[in-house]
C-alpha cells in the first residue's frame, strides 16, 4: 500500500452492483480495465477515490461530548454530508476493492488514462438517455473525484434526488457533477476523466493526446453531431486547451473540433503560476492539491509566466483565435492557499498563504467569457462549496441554455465554407527594370493565390512560377510576332497568370469580378522589321529574382485573424522576428470591439507608428528578404504600421443584407455548423462575415458613416436608413430584375430541395430522426433579396498597412463588392483598383522601396473616393452643395409667400366661399386655415430636420478628415526621422500632397457647414415669425369668435327678457286656472249639490307635486355632478342597447335569409367599395405620415418658373 491509499491497476472502474449492463462497453486506454455505464455504480467511488484528507475525517469525541459544540447550522450541515458520503455503503465496497496491498507492483503512477466514471448511457431508457457529453478533467496526477467532491454541499441545495431510474440508495449524494449538472439537464452524460500517473518527461502535450484519443473512442458509434462540453480543473485547463488546439490541427479529431460547445476553466494558469513552477514548494503543492506525486520539472516549466514561458503564451493566443465558437466559464479562487518549503532543503520551514493562480492567469480576457469569483481556495474551488451555491446555480443555469442551444445546432446538417481556397491574396513583386532605354526602373509582376496557399508556401513561390511563366510566354512571342521599334501589345492574361512581363504585369484571371488593367508595354530597340532572335531577348527580359525590390501583399478583408496569420507567414519567410508587431502595445491595444449583440462593428484606432529595429541587426535599404528556417528567427527589423480610416459607398441594398445576416448569426450563436443557405451564397463578403463575426477580436465589417461617427449607439440602422446620400440617390428598382440578377439571391425552393435531400439521403432511421429537424427549420427559407429603393450611402473602410524594412508590405482593405451590371458604378473608387492603375500608368520615381508604396497607398485612400470617382452619384461634394443650394432657394420662396400671403380678411366675402361657391362656416374656415399652416409648418419642420442631419453628417466627415490628418502628420514624423529622411523622399512628396488634399476637403466641409448653420438659422428665424403671424391669426379668429358670441348673447338676453317678464304670470296662471276646490263656491257643484266634491285642494296638489319636484331636481343635480352615478347610468345604457342591438342583429340575420340574390350581391358591392375607400384613406394618410421631403422638393424643380408680376409692365 503506498502513501496515498491505493493498490492495483486504479484504471479498473468498479461495479458494484448487478445493474442493467451497458449498450456498449465503455473501457477506454490500455484495455486493462472496465468501466461500468451507470453512475450508479461508478459514481459511488467519490469519497474513497477522493483520498479525503485527515481534517476531513471523522474525529473520534470523547464519550457524552456533543460532537456539533460550538459549531454553526452550516458547519454542521456540512460535516453531516461528508459523514454521510463516507459511510455510504457502495463507498466501503469500493475502498475495500480500490486498497493496495503490500507490495503492490501496480500503482497509480503506472495507471492508464481512462475513466473514472461515465453517468448516463445512449440508446438507455429515461433518466439514462442522454445527447450530449460533459468531460470532468481533473489536474494531472489529482485524484479523478477529489477536485469535485472535497468540499461538498447539502442535498438539498440540488433539488429533488429522485429521477426515474435513478434508485436514491445508489446515488451518492453532494456530489454537485452528477446531482447538480444531471438535475438540471439530465440528457447531459457525464464522464470524469483519470489521467495517466505521473512520471518525469511527461508534459501538457502528451496529456492533451491522451485526453483527445480517449474522447475520441468514448465517442465511437454515436452521433458524429452529438455535443460536447468539459469543465476543467487547474492544470487539467491547460491539458484541454492543448487537446482542443490539437483538434483544430488534426483532422482525425474534427468531431471534438466541431462539436465543442463550452469549457469551462476553475483556476487555470492560462499565464502560468509563479508558486506551481517553484521547485522548493513541490511538496506543497503535491499536498494542497492531492497529487499521487509531486509535479515533474517536464510540466513546472511549462507552468513558468508568460514572460519566462513563450510556448504558454503561444497556446494561450492560439486557443483565443478558436475560442470564438466556445462558451468560456472562467473561475477564479479568492481564498489564498496555504503554502510552505516543506520536502526543500532548507534549515527551517516557512509558511505562508497566496493565491495559487493569480485572477489576472485565471482569466482568457475573452469578450464572451462569463466570468465568476469562488470563495474558495485553489484546491477546493472546482467543488464550490457551501458559500458558492448561488454561483453554482448561475453556472448551471447557463450550461443549461448553452446545452440546449448545443442541442439545437446539432440537428443541422453542418456546410463547410472553405473560406480559405476562396479568399485570393494578391501578390505584387516589384522588381529592377533590366531594360536601360525603359523610362522607368521599375516593373511589376502580380499574381493571385488561395490564402490556405499563401499561408502554407508564402509569397516566393508564387512569384517565380509567376516569372517563369511570363519567360516562356515571352519567349513565344520572340517566335510568333515581328516587332518594330517601341511596338506595344495589348493582351490579357490567361487563366493560370501567365502573361508577358510589362511596366505591371498581372494576373487578371483572379482578379475576382473585376479585370485589371494588364497593358503590356515593352520598350524595344528593333532593327527592322526582322524577326526578333532569342539572344536579343535578354536586355527586357523577366526580372531576376535577385533584383527583387518590395514585395507587396494584399487581403482584401479586415480580418484580424487572417492578419495575425500573414504576418507569422512573413515572419516564417524573412526569418525575422515580428512579434512586436502582435504584441498588446501595437496590437491588442489599438483593437476597439463594437457590442456584437447591439450589431456595431469593431474597428482599429486610427495611428501610425513605427517599431525601432532590435539592436544589431543592420538595416538595408534595399534589404533581401532572408529565408531562414532555423528555430531561432533574426532580430526584428524596422516596421511601421498605420491604421487609417478612409471614405467609400455601398448600396443601401447591400447593406440590409449585409444588416440581415449579422442578425442571423448573432442567432445562431456560433458558425458552425453553417446553413446551407450560406454556402450556397455568392457574396464572398457575406460568408466572410458569417464565420468570423464571433471571433474575438471579430472580423472589422463595414461601418457606415453613422457608425463611425456613433460607435456606442445600440444600433445605427434608423440613421443609415435615413443618410443624406441615400435619400438624395434612391430610385426605384424593377424587382424582377432584382430577383433575376442578384448576386446575392438563392433560390428558396432549390434551398428547400437540398436540404430535403439531405435528409432523406441519411443511412439509418436513427439520422433520419436526428436530422428530421433541418428540414423545417426557419433558416433554409432565409432570403437576402430587399424589397427597397435601392440608392447609395457613405462608409468608412479601414487601411492596415505594414512596411516592414524597405522591402515588404501587407495591405489590408475591403473590397466592395458589386457586379459589371451595375453599369458606371462598377468598381468606382476601389482602393485597390486605383493603386494599381496609377501604379501601371508610371512607375518612373514612384516606388523605390515599400516606404514609398505605403505613402503612396495611403495618398489614394485619402484622396480617391473624393477625387476619382466618375458617378454622378458619388460626388459627395456637389451633392451637399446642391442640397444646401435647394434648401436655401425653398427657404428664399417660403419668405416671399410668407410676405405676399394674405392672412384671415376682415371681410367675409374673401373667405366664405370654397371653390364650388359654397358658403363655409366658421368651423369650417378656421379648419382650412389650420391645414394650410399645418402644411406649411411640416414643410419648414422638415426642412430644418434635413438641416440638422446635414449639419451632423457633414460634421462627421470634418471628423474624418481630421483623423486622417492626424494619421499623415505621424506618418510624416516618422518619415522625417533622420534614418529614413533620405529614403523616403518620394513618400514625403505623397504624404505633402496627401495633406494638400485634406486641407481642400476640411476647408469645403467646413464652408458648407457654415452655409448650413445660415440656412438653419434663417429657418428658425421664419418658424419665429410664422408662429407670430399665428398667434395675430388666432386673435383674430378669437375676436370673430367673440363677436359671434356677442351677438348670440344679445339674442339670449332678449329671450331671457320677454322669460322674466312673463313668467310671473305664467306661474299665476297656471295656478288659477287649476280646478281645485278653493276656486268654487260652496255647493256650485251640480254633481254634488250637498258641498261634498270630488275637486282636489290646493293642499292636496302641493303635497304631490312638491315633493316629487324636489325629488326630480335632486336626482337631476346629483346625475350632474356625480360620476358613480353617471357610470351606473351608462352601464344601463349599453346593457339596454347591447339588447336592442342583439335583437336587431338576429331580426338582420333572419331577414338576410329570404332575401332576394340580387339585393346581396348590390349590399356585397357595396360594401367592397366602403372597404377600399377606407382602404385608400388609411394609405393616404400613411402617406402624409412618411413624407418625403426631398421628393417634393425635387419636383419643385421641374415646375416651369413664372415671372413676377412687378417684372412686367403695368399697361
Amino acid at each position: 500500500m503506498d502513501n496515498n491509499g491505493y493498490s492495483g491497476s486504479t484504471d479498473k472502474a468498479v461495479e458494484l452492483e448487478p445493474l442493467r449492463p451497458p449498450t456498449r462497453p465503455p473501457t477506454v486506454g490500455s484495455g486493462s480495465g472496465t468501466a461500468t455505464g451507470e453512475f450508479e455504480n461508478a459514481a459511488a467511488v467519490a469519497a474513497t477515490v477522493v483520498g479525503l484528507p485527515p481534517h476531513h475525517q471523522q474525529q473520534q469525541q470523547p464519550s457524552g461530548q456533543d460532537p456539533y459544540a460550538g459549531r454553526s447550522s452550516k458547519e454542521r450541515a456540512r460535516d453531516e454530508a461528508r459523514k454521510i458520503l463516507q459511510s455510504h455503503p457502495i463507498m466501503t465496497n469500493f475502498r475495500n476493492i480500490s486498497k493496495p496491498t503490500v507490495g503492490s507492483a501496480v500503482t497509480l503512477a503506472d495507471s492508464e488514462p481512462g475513466w473514472a466514471v461515465i453517468d448516463g448511457d445512449i440508446g438507455g431508457h429515461g433518466y439514462n438517455e442522454t445527447k450530449v457529453d460533459l468531460i470532468a478533467v481533473p489536474c494531472p496526477g489529482a485524484d479523478p473525484l477529489h477536485p469535485w467532491t472535497c468540499d461538498p454541499v447539502t442535498d438539498s441545495d440540488f433539488g429533488s434526488l429522485e429521477k426515474p431510474g435513478s434508485p436514491k440508495s445508489t446515488r451518492p449524494p453532494y456530489v454537485w457533477i452528477q446531482q447538480g449538472i444531471r438535475n438540471k439537464e439530465p440528457m447531459i452524460r457525464v464522464l470524469v476523466y483519470k489521467h495517466r500517473g505521473l512520471r518525469e518527461g511527461i508534459n501538457i502535450d502528451m496529456l492533451a493526446v491522451d485526453l483527445l484519443d480517449q474522447v475520441l473512442q468514448i465517442r465511437q458509434g454515436v452521433r458524429p453531431s452529438r455535443p460536447l462540453f468539459f469543465i476543467a480543473h487547474s492544470i487539467g485547463g491547460l491539458v484541454v486547451k492543448r487537446a482542443l488546439l490539437k483538434a483544430h490541427e488534426d483532422s482525425r479529431y474534427k468531431d471534438i473540433r466541431n462539436n465543442c460547445h463550452g469549457v469551462g476553466f476553475f483556476a487555470t494558469p492560462h499565464r502560468g503560476s509563479s508558486y506551481m513552477s517553484m521547485r522548493n514548494l513541490r511538496e506543497s503543492v503535491r499536498e494542497l492539491l492531492h497529487l499521487q506525486r509531486p509535479l515533474p520539472n517536464s510540466l513546472i516549466n511549462q507552468l513558468k509566466v508568460n514572460s519566462n514561458n513563450p510556448w504558454l503564451d503561444k497556446v494561450h493566443e492560439q486557443f483565443v483565435d478558436i475560442a470564438s465558437e466556445l462558451r468560456i466559464w472562467s473561475f477564479y479562487e479568492t481564498i489564498d492557499s496555504e503554502l510552505s518549503n516543506t520536502g526543500a532543503d532548507f534549515a527551517s520551514e516557512v509558511k505562508f498563504t497566496a493565491p495559487l493562480v493569480s485572477v489576472k492567469s485565471a482569466l482568457l480576457e475573452l469578450a464572451r467569457e462569463d466570468v465568476f469569483a469562488i470563495d474558495n481556495s485553489h484546491a477546493n474551488i472546482a467543488s464550490f462549496g457551501p458559500n458558492n451555491i448561488s454561483t453554482m446555480h448561475d453556472f448551471l443555469e447557463d450550461l443549461h441554455t448553452a446545452v440546449l442551444k448545443a442541442k439545437s445546432l446539432s440537428k443541422h446538417v453542418h456546410h463547410p465554407l472553405r473560406l480559405k481556397d476562396h479568399v485570393k491574396v494578391e501578390i505584387v513583386g516589384f522588381y529592377e527594370d533590366s531594360d536601360p532605354e525603359s523610362d522607368s526602373t521599375t516593373r511589376l509582376y502580380a499574381t493571385k493565390t488561395q490564402l490556405g496557399q499563401y499561408l502554407q508556401k508564402g509569397a516566393e513561390p508564387f512569384l517565380q512560377d509567376r516569372l517563369s511563366k511570363v519567360q516562356h510566354k515571352r519567349h513565344l512571342l520572340t517566335r510568333a510576332f515581328t516587332l518594330k521599334s517601341s511596338t506595344v501589345i495589348t493582351e490579357t492574361d490567361d487563366d493560370d497568370g501567365t502573361g508577358p512581363s510589362s511596366g505591371v504585369d498581372s494576373d487578371a484571371s483572379s482578379m475576382g469580378s473585376f479585370s485589371a488593367p494588364s497593358l503590356i508595354v515593352d520598350h524595344v530597340s528593333s532593327t527592322g522589321p526582322d524577326l526578333i532572335h532569342p539572344e536579343l531577348f535578354g536586355q527586357f527580359g523577366a526580372a531576376h529574382h535577385a533584383k527583387k525590390k518590395i514585395t507587396w501583399i494584399h487581403v482584401p478583408f479586415n480580418n484580424p485573424i487572417w492578419a495575425k496569420e500573414v504576418i507569422k507567414r512573413i515572419e516564417e519567410t524573412r526569418g525575422q522576428n515580428l512579434q512586436k508587431l502582435l504584441s498588446r502595445e501595437h496590437w491588442q491595444s489599438k483593437q476597439v470591439q463594437g457590442l456584437q449583440a447591439q450589431s456595431q462593428p469593431s474597428f482599429f484606432k486610427p495611428c501610425a507608428c513605427l517599431v525601432p529595429a532590435d539592436a544589431g541587426l543592420p538595416v538595408s535599404p534595399f534589404s533581401t528578404p532572408s529565408v531562414d528556417r532555423r528555430i531561432s528567427l533574426l532580430p526584428s527589423p524596422r516596421c511601421i504600421y498605420i491604421y487609417l480610416p478612409y471614405l467609400h459607398f455601398d448600396t443601401y441594398c447591400n447593406i440590409i443584407r449585409r444588416r440581415k445576416l449579422i442578425e442571423k448569426r448573432l442567432d445562431h450563436g456560433r458558425a458552425k455548423p453553417v446553413p446551407e443557405y450560406v454556402e450556397q451564397l455568392e457574396s464572398l463578403e457575406l460568408k466572410v462575415i458569417w464565420e468570423y463575426i464571433g471571433f474575438d477580436p471579430p472580423l472589422n465589417c463595414r461601418r457606415t458613416l453613422d457608425q463611425f461617427a456613433y460607435p456606442s449607439l445600440k444600433d445605427t440602422h434608423a440613421r443609415d436608413d435615413d443618410q443624406m446620400l441615400y435619400k438624395l440617390t434612391k430610385h426605384d428598382q424593377s424587382a424582377h430584375n432584382e430577383k433575376a440578377h442578384s448576386k446575392f439571391s438563392v433560390d428558396p425552393p432549390s434551398r428547400k430541395s437540398a436540404v430535403t435531400s439531405v435528409c432523406t439521403a441519411k443511412g439509418s432511421d436513427h439520422d433520419k430522426e436526428e436530422y428530421d429537424d433541418t428540414c423545417s427549420e426557419d433558416e433554409s427559407e432565409f432570403d437576402f433579396e430587399c424589397d427597397v429603393k435601392d440608392g447609395k450611402l457613405l462608409m468608412v473602410d479601414q487601411l492596415w498597412l505594414w512596411a516592414i524594412d524597405n522591402d515588404t508590405l501587407a495591405t489590408f482593405f475591403p473590397k466592395r463588392e458589386s457586379s459589371p451590371k451595375e453599369g458606371t458604378l462598377f468598381q468606382q473608387a476601389d482602393l485597390r483598383n486605383i493603386v494599381y492603375n496609377e501604379l501601371n500608368g508610371d512607375l518612373t520615381g514612384r516606388t523605390d522601396n515599400a516606404l514609398d508604396l505605403a505613402a503612396f497607398t495611403v495618398l489614394h485612400a485619402v484622396m480617391a473616393f473624393v477625387e476619382l470617382s466618375t458617378h454622378k452619384d458619388l460626388d459627395i461634394f456637389r451633392i451637399f452643395e446642391e442640397a444646401i443650394g435647394l434648401l436655401a432657394e425653398r427657404m428664399t420662396q417660403n419668405m416671399r409667400r410668407f410676405r405676399t400671403q394674405n392672412f384671415i380678411s376682415t371681410s367675409i366675402d374673401d373667405l366664405d366661399d370654397d371653390d364650388s361657391g359654397r358658403t363655409l362656416s366658421i368651423k369650417e374656415r378656421h379648419k382650412r386655415e389650420l391645414e394650410k399652416a399645418e402644411k406649411e409648418n411640416r414643410e419648414n419642420t422638415s426642412a430644418l430636420l434635413e438641416l440638422r442631419d446635414m449639419e451632423d453628417e457633414l460634421s462627421t466627415l470634418l471628423r474624418l478628415f481630421e483623423t486622417q490628418e492626424g494619421v499623415v502628420n505621424q506618418l510624416k514624423e516618422i518619415y522625417n526621422n533622420p534614418s529614413l529622411k533620405e529614403i523616403t523622399k518620394n513618400g514625403q512628396g505623397y504624404l505633402d500632397k496627401a495633406m494638400d488634399y485634406l486641407t481642400e476637403y476640411k476647408q469645403l466641409t467646413s464652408e458648407m457647414v457654415k452655409r448650413v448653420e445660415t440656412t438653419k438659422k434663417d429657418y428658425e428665424k421664419m418658424l419665429e415669425m410664422a408662429q407670430r403671424q399665428a398667434q395675430v391669426d388666432e386673435v383674430r379668429w378669437s375676436r370673430l369668435q367673440t363677436e359671434l358670441a356677442a351677438s348670440q348673447n344679445l339674442s339670449v338676453m332678449i329671450f331671457t327678457t320677454f322669460t322674466v317678464i312673463f313668467l310671473p304670470l305664467s306661474f299665476f296662471t297656471g295656478i288659477f286656472g287649476m280646478n281645485t276646490r278653493e276656486w268654487h263656491e260652496a255647493g256650485a257643484d251640480p254633481d254634488n249639490p250637498d258641498g261634498s266634491s270630488t275637486i282636489p285642494t290646493l293642499g292636496y296638489i302641493g303635497a304631490i307635486a312638491l315633493p316629487v319636484s324636489f325629488f326630480l331636481i335632486f336626482t337631476s343635480l346629483v346625475a350632474a355632478f356625480s360620476s358613480r352615478v353617471q357610470g351606473v347610468c351608462k352601464k344601463l345604457f349599453k346593457a339596454t342597447t347591447g339588447k336592442i342591438k342583439h335583437g336587431y342583429r338576429a331580426i338582420k340575420v333572419e331577414a338576410r335569409k329570404i332575401e332576394p340574390e340580387r339585393n346581396k350581391m348590390r349590399k356585397q358591392r357595396k360594401e367592397a367599395m366602403r372597404k377600399r375607400a377606407r382602404e385608400e384613406e388609411k394609405a393616404r394618410r400613411q402617406k402624409e405620415l412618411s413624407y418625403d421631403f426631398w421628393a417634393d422638393v425635387m419636383n419643385a424643380r421641374h415646375e416651369r418658373h413664372q415671372i413676377p408680376d412687378v417684372n412686367k409692365h403695368d399697361f
